[in-house]
Formats: structure tokens, C-alpha cells, sequence
């Protein structure tokens, strides 16, 4: 049984790409789902593990802010105190998201189109 088939099948449809870096590495640390990148955090290098879809979120955003990965991580290292980093970036991507869509897209009435695309992209429906 292939447990990463699910996530073989949500990167294909999204363009991410079916393959993972951590995968049988031998090294009993890979988590499903996960990809392991090293990132320069205020001149360190360090190794963060997050989704597929964070990675893309966060790529996203580094383009559109015209930073790059290490810059946007070393800001958000500045910033967040005793926090994890990756829970700190992901609450990052969440925040930069919520502060960009404001009150567009949502429904007065019933489902917002942005609910059903989140659902939809982060949990498909098998």
C-alpha cells in the first residue's frame, strides 16, 4: 500500500510535482507528505520541513514581494520569539493571506467560493 499516493495525487493536480525529496532516504525521519529544504536564516543554514503546499504558498509570496526564500525567513526569525520557525512561517503565510483578501470573495449567504477552492485544494474529496 502506497500511503503517499494521496499526496502523489494532490501535487500532480497542483503542479508541485509528485516526488519527495525525503522519501526513502532510510533516515526514519520522513513524514508523509513532507518536503525537507535548507534555507539561510540570518546567515545559518537550517533545515525546514513543511507541506507541499506552504512551500508553494511561501514561494508565492517571495515573488510577489520580490524577497527571497532566506530574506522572508530571516524576518519572520527576527520576529517571532520563542515560537517554532516553521509554525511561525505558516502562521506568516496564513496572516499575509487573510490581510490580502480583506472581505472579498465571501458570501453573504451560504459557502463562500473561497471555502469551497480552500477545501478543494487542501482536502480533496476522494
Amino acid at each position: 500500500m502506497d500511503v503517499l499516493a494521496p499526496y502523489r495525487e494532490i501535487g500532480a493536480r497542483n503542479g508541485w510535482g509528485t516526488g519527495f525529496p525525503m522519501e526513502g532516504t532510510g533516515g526514519g525521519k520522513e513524514v508523509p507528505g513532507l518536503l525537507c529544504r535548507n534555507v539561510k536564516v540570518s546567515g545559518r543554514r537550517t533545515s525546514l520541513r513543511m507541506e507541499p503546499y506552504i512551500w508553494d504558498s511561501l514561494k508565492e509570496i517571495c515573488e510577489r514581494e520580490q524577497m527571497t526564500l532566506n530574506e522572508i525567513c530571516t524576518q519572520i526569525d527576527e520576529r517571532r520569539g520563542e515560537a517554532n520557525l516553521t509554525a511561525s512561517i505558516r502562521v506568516f503565510i496564513v496572516s499575509y493571506y487573510r490581510t490580502a483578501i480583506g472581505q472579498r470573495g465571501f458570501s453573504e449567504d451560504g459557502q463562500s467560493p473561497l471555502l469551497r477552492r480552500a477545501m478543494d485544494d487542501a482536502v480533496p474529496l476522494d
